[in-house]
């Protein structure tokens, strides 16, 4: 992106008698976009001012252009020239889901602050948007709403839009107060056995994975037969947003998990059904050897099992939950469990995943016994 130079100390040279100097003088177009025009000065004849005056003279003319503040051939730049430029320059390296996230505060940025200069927008400002956000999104979202503000004006200082220092996003604001969301479910052992039995192939071997492996739901879909190349480990190295292959959520998420005999063996008699079983076709393929769609999967076949039972109308979400707290019950070391679940934090897998508080909890040691992992094998299926 071309940037306006914020110091010109050029030279000056002689030509027909007269010391001259040259330099780029930033122009505002009217797309808001900067043209540099090269010009030319003339600070005086050579037969009466030596080169030392010609420099003092070539100070003195370009101190203005260069003491002008950040940003100010940028003053007419609006939000909508922002967000349109940071599509084109940054979102297609962002992950699809980042992309997503974006696009959705995008449509409520645009409607408010589009036509807006950014020099214009204080934090008064912002503070209306989000309390007028407040009366029609829930607490996270209009939260969700100001950290992409933040980061839409973090650009712009980047780019030298707005003086450093100037983002109206940053700092303190009112929020709204959060609510307590959904408590997370968590399967007990016999609870799995029931709704694994009551379940069709292949979401019942997905439902396996799910709990013993802790694997995310995207991760799943896009498993290969040859990630489980040898038995007990599982490699994720895709996973599936929205329907498009591509990379696990983090670097952090790009791991080899472990999973038991149990959880294997579903996965080995599961082979023998399945349509596609080829090195690299996909685990839980549909007929067109494609991801499975698991967010279809859930609503139509797991949940209404689930609800059927007269068991928790559990999420692929809550059986990651439903680990994590299995595992820390059994005693696993918190490093093993974050690195399964593919955190970047042990404070994430022990104070969000883990719920080893919630009723029978004391039960840790009869869940240890026939629950995790080995002791599963003969008893979950």
């Amino acid at each position: 992106m071309a940037r306006r130079k914020t110091y010109q100390k050029s030279e000056p040279y002689e030509e027909n008698g007269q010391w001259k100097i040259k330099y780029r003088m930033p122009i505002e177009q009217e797309d808001g976009s900067i043209r540099r025009e090269q010009r030319t000065k003339c600070l005086g004849p050579v037969a009466e001012m030596n080169l030392t005056m010609a420099r003092n003279g070539r100070d003195q003319f370009l101190q203005p252009i260069n003491d002008a503040a950040a940003g100010i051939e940028h003053t007419r730049k609006t939000m909508g020239h922002l967000i349109a430029r940071w599509r084109e320059a940054i979102k297609p390296a962002l992950k699809l889901s980042t992309q997503c996230s974006y696009d959705w505060a995008f449509k409520r940025i645009e409607p408010a602050f589009g036509a807006s200069p950014l020099a214009t927008i204080g934090k008064a400002d912002v503070q209306a948007f989000l309390t007028d956000s407040a009366s029609r999104l829930a607490p996270e979202s209009v939260r969700d709403l100001r950290a992409r503000l933040r980061g839409l004006f973090s650009v712009a200082e980047e780019w030298g839009w707005i003086m450093h220092g100037a983002n109206p996003a940053s700092g303190r604001f009112r929020l709204p107060e959060r609510v307590h969301r959904r408590q997370k479910l968590v399967l007990w052992p016999e609870q799995l056995q029931v709704l694994v039995a009551a379940l069709l192939q292949p979401y019942s071997t997905i439902v396996i994975l799910a709990v013993l492996a802790g694997m995310r739901r995207g991760e799943l879909a896009a498993v290969r037969w040859n990630d489980n190349a040898e038995a007990g480990k599982m490699v994720v190295n895709e996973a599936v947003y929205r329907g498009r292959l591509g990379t696990p959520k983090t670097l952090k998420s790009r791991r080899t998990v472990s999973i038991g005999p149990m959880a294997q063996r579903a996965i080995n008699e599961w082979r023998v059904k399945a349509k596609f079983r080829g090195p690299t076709d996909f685990m839980f393929g549909i007929r067109t050897n494609t991801p499975i769609d698991l967010h279809n999967a859930v609503a139509r076949h797991v949940k209404p099992a689930a609800v059927r039972l007269g068991l928790p109308p559990v999420s692929w979400h809550d059986l990651r939950h439903t680990y994590a707290t299995w595992g820390r019950l059994a005693g696993i070391k918190a490093e093993a469990l974050r690195d399964q679940l593919g955190h970047a934090s042990v404070l994430m897998t022990l104070d969000v995943y883990s719920h080893a508080g919630q009723e029978r909890a004391a039960d840790a040691a009869r869940i240890e016994q026939y629950a995790w992992p080995e002791a599963a094998t003969e008893k979950v299926m």
